[in-house]
């Protein structure tokens, strides 16, 4: 069963926020590589069939990377957003692999390189918190970048609530979760500005590069 956990689950959760410009500059760059696949050129039916493909693997192991992040952490506060944040994204990759079903897709036993090298880099990090705080501030900073070429792409592809519900989900979910993690990381940013840009950068780079090698196993 899914755990829903509103903002106000969170410790210490202010009422204001401060985005971080050289974050939200990643966050936007990687949307732009996004944006073309949602747009009037962009996927085709076949094509979203693949992605929800990638997306299946690229999310699978959400849970053990979330976990993995926030063993790093080193403050109750840390501890309990990375613990929320795994019960938020729990599932999601489920939700890929029903929506592909619905459109007569399974999901594939290979993994695409892109999304190889993704877990790999996540992994490969290092010990600090902080890289994982620029990094989700990244991922969950893309949707809000893109939330109308999402819409069009449901009504381009026709697609009905059972055949979009992860990029619906995401779309939503995505606007709250990058609030939390813009209000978390503009009170840690400067213990380690540094380390919190690489992490950005390093998932930007992968988000860019799913799109970059998209149609290549």
């Amino acid at each position: 069963m899914r755990i829903f956990m509103s903002a106000s689950s969170l410790p210490s959760l202010s009422q204001e926020r401060t985005p971080i410009l050289e974050l939200e500059v990643l966050a936007e760059k990687a949307a732009n590589a996004f944006r073309p696949f949602l747009g009037p050129e962009g996927f085709d039916l076949a094509q979203y069939r693949q992605f929800l493909n990638t997306m299946y693997h690229y999310t699978a192991r959400s849970g053990e990377m979330i976990q993995h992040a926030g063993s790093k952490a080193h403050d109750e506060e840390l501890k309990q957003f990375f613990k929320y944040m795994c019960n938020e994204e729990q599932g999601h990759y489920l939700l890929a692999k029903e929506d592909l079903k619905e459109l007569g897709g399974e999901v594939s036993e290979e993994i695409p390189q892109s999304v190889q090298d993704f877990h790999h880099t996540w992994f490969s990090l290092g010990d600090t918190i902080y890289a994982y705080l620029g990094a989700i501030y990244v991922f969950e900073n893309i949707a809000k970048h893109v939330q109308k070429e999402g819409k069009d792409l449901f009504a381009r592809l026709n697609l009905n609530k059972k055949q979009r519900r992860w990029v619906a989900v995401h779309l939503e979910a995505d606007l709250v979760h990058g609030d939390e993690i813009i209000d978390l990381c503009s009170r840690y940013f400067d213990n380690n500005p540094s380390a919190c840009l690489e992490g950005g950068r390093a998932m930007c780079n992968c988000w860019i590069n799913v799109f970059t090698h998209f149609g290549r196993a």
